[in-house]
């Protein structure tokens, strides 16, 4: 039994080495073709960069710095900008450039040859990877008069584009430059060399490409491949029958310290890796395999903690292996508290800048006000000792026109205040003539709060005229069929002959009738004031609708001697309403025509469609004269006949306009001296 147990426990040991020992081998074998794939974005990013305008560029650039260092009183150091940029970029290559500057007549002017010790001339340019031949002319225009490297074709073609292109850098060096009193060259010959190796090493500092940038997304990819496959593992291994891995303390880690070593690890390795696959041409190491199988290790030790999710069970697992949980209880109340501080010191910003008046003009005064104290403030902070003096002094001043603002201040306010509350007493017609300062605005709109004022009492008013007046005209339109009803019951019952008792039944009836009407129609606009009308909306013909109400008022138009001109058009106009309430509409506007228009005289109909709505146009004469005006004629129990011996009940071109209104559409009254004009409009379909 022990011999078995201890066989057991070394297969386990082995296979757990194999687990670890098998990424970290893969990723050895994998430096050789990381490393390459490094070097050959290295030499495309060369190339690129031989050719760019970028490096092309400097050296018109640095020839304009050589000539200004040669004349006097020209220092570069106190230039800024696009000058000071061109002279940084001399200063970097400066150590690895060969250079040689010569006059019209092919005198030394400058030289360099800290680097190699050779004298540049088009011969021996021919050695160098990289040369170029600059000459200018009296009116200080550069030409390539010679290149030499491996890109000849291609940076001569970038070089014209440098020269005749206004838009680059060299250019704007150059009317920068004649800002700052610099000079052009004139008349120079510049000679520019670099070595293979100044290349590389110039390539290098100026444009770190490192390992890690090129082949990193490819490596990261691959380890966490590994990582998850080791994981994996650790999680199915123990699965096995003689797997015997025991339940140490090293599986009763927290779950925090374990997130925290694999993410430690990780962040390790992917910084160090790069620097491992450039050591030796991506020739690896033992060292590197080393490092490669402690990685590994704790992440086969890590999945193996997070494994006892599985064993014990969640809820156990957080209990009993994590640090976080007993301390909830701390956590949540320092959460909470931190919470509500938070929380209270932005409400308390909040609200800070909500007292401000936000209006453009207190924004401006604001922002010149913080300007200046920071200005003030940063003048303190450079007079060292003084400035303490300074800031005090600047505190008192500071205290002093503060205190004096905010009398200024509270004392319109309270002017403010003292007219509010006059107008909340009543008073409408106060006014404010004293100067507010950042509360002038409000005079504005304490003036419109006034005339809202005003126009709320002027309605309420009228509100209540009207009601004394409806209450009046209702009583005097009730009483009056109402009276006769009475009068006529009390001579009925007194009456023997038989015929005038038909008479007076004959008046008891016309009375009746009356009275019903009068009510109906009170309970009609009752109900569309109210808005409690149901609509049965249809499509319905407006012409046809119209002809046939005038056709069975004929008898009562016919009576009150009006001669109607019609004019409809040839097609229909269709419209989506109630057909009752348009009937009734209508009718109620003939019957105003037979009661009040001027007998022998003509009243015109037109029915007409424009663009998207139907139009119906009425004019009449009227009999009695038009002393009100339109819109009072559509309130309630308000007739053209003022002294009302009409039969009337000064209802109907209330309901006229109400069922219309209540239809999306649009009824207007107008007149013209005795003309009557009335205009319906509804949206067509």
């Amino acid at each position: 039994m022990g011999t078995r147990l201890k066989n057991s426990n070394r297969i386990t040991i082995f296979l757990m080495i194999c687990i670890v020992l098998a990424p970290s081998i893969y990723i050895r074998s994998q430096y050789n073709n990381y490393n390459t794939i490094y070097w050959e974005n290295v030499e495309n990013q060369y190339d690129s960069y031989m050719n760019s305008e970028e490096f092309l560029g400097d050296f018109l650039e640095i020839s304009y710095v050589l000539y200004n260092l040669e004349q006097s009183g020209n220092p570069f150091e106190d230039i800024y900008g696009q000058v000071q940029n061109s002279y940084t970029e001399y200063e970097n290559m400066y150590p690895y450039l060969d250079y040689r500057v010569e006059d019209q007549e092919g005198t030394l002017m400058m030289q360099s040859t800290a680097n190699t010790g050779k004298v540049l001339t088009p011969e021996s340019l021919e050695e160098y990877p990289f040369g170029v031949v600059i000459a200018y002319s009296s009116g200080g225009t550069p030409d390539i008069q010679y290149i030499y490297g491996d890109f000849k074709e291609e940076q001569s073609l970038v070089f014209r584009k440098l020269i005749s292109n206004n838009e680059n850098s060299w250019h704007t060096l150059m009317s920068e430059g004649d800002d700052y009193g610099m000079e052009r060259p004139e008349g120079r010959t510049y000679y520019f060399g670099i070595t293979q190796d100044s290349l590389k090493r110039y390539f290098a500092e100026m444009y770190d490409v490192s390992m890690y940038e090129d082949v990193s997304g490819m490596m990261s990819s691959t380890i966490l491949l590994l990582m998850f496959l080791v994981a994996v593992l650790a999680w199915l291994c123990p699965l096995l029958p003689f797997w015997k891995t025991g339940s140490g303390k090293l599986l009763r880690v927290p779950f925090e310290a374990v997130v925290f070593a694999v993410l430690l690890g990780f962040l390790l390795m992917e910084e160090s890796y790069a620097g491992m696959l450039e050591e030796r041409s991506g020739i690896a190491r033992d060292l590197n395999t080393v490092c490669w199988m402690c990685f590994f290790a704790v992440v086969y030790w890590a999945s193996s903690c997070l494994r006892q999710i599985y064993v014990l069970g969640p809820k156990v697992y957080v209990r009993e292996r994590t640090i976080l949980y007993p301390s909830r209880g701390y956590i949540i109340k320092a959460w909470r508290t931190g919470k509500g501080k938070v929380t209270g010191w932005f409400k308390q910003i909040y609200h800070s800048l909500e007292s401000i008046d936000l209006r453009e003009n207190g924004n401006r005064a604001i922002f010149r006000i913080v300007l200046c104290n920071f200005v003030l403030l940063a003048a303190m902070c450079f007079m060292w000792y003084f400035g303490i003096m300074a800031l005090c002094i600047y505190s008192a001043v500071l205290f002093l026109l503060l205190r004096r603002f905010y009398n200024d201040l509270r004392e319109k306010y309270r002017v403010l205040l003292k007219a509010t509350n006059q107008i909340a007493e009543g008073d409408l017609e106060v006014e404010i003539t004293e100067d507010l300062g950042v509360f002038t605005p409000f005079r504005t709109e304490i003036a419109k709060i006034q005339t809202g004022f005003r126009k709320a009492v002027e309605e309420e008013v009228k509100s209540q005229r009207m009601k004394t007046e409806l209450i009046t005209n209702v009583s005097h339109d009730l009483k009056t069929p109402l009276t006769a009803i009475i009068t006529y019951v009390n001579l009925l019952k007194e009456e023997q002959d038989e015929e005038k008792r038909k008479d007076y039944i004959r008046v008891l009836e016309s009375k009746s009738m009356r009275l019903k009407v009068l009510i109906e129609d009170l309970f009609e606009i009752s109900k569309a004031s109210s808005k409690n009308v149901t609509l049965n909306l249809m499509e319905v013909d407006i012409v046809n609708l119209f002809k046939q109400v005038k056709l069975e008022l004929e008898d009562k138009l016919s009576e009150a001697e009006i001669d109607f001109r019609c004019s409809y058009p040839e097609d229909k106009i269709v419209a989506h309403l109630d057909s009752q309430k348009t009937y009734r509409i209508f009718e109620n506007l003939l019957v105003n025509i037979a009661k009040y228009a001027l007998p022998h005289t003509r009243a015109y109909v037109e029915i007409t469609g424009e663009m998207d709505e139907a139009v119906i146009r009425i004019k009449n004469v009227s009999a009695a004269e038009l002393t009100f005006r339109p819109e009072e004629i559509t309130e309630r129990f308000v007739r053209g006949d003022v002294s009302r011996n009409t039969e009337g009940s000064g209802l109907g071109l209330a309901i006229v306009k109400s069922f219309t209104e209540l239809q999306k559409g649009k009824f207007t009254i107008e007149t013209e001296a005795d003309l009557f004009k009335v205009e319906l409009r509804f949206t067509r379909i």
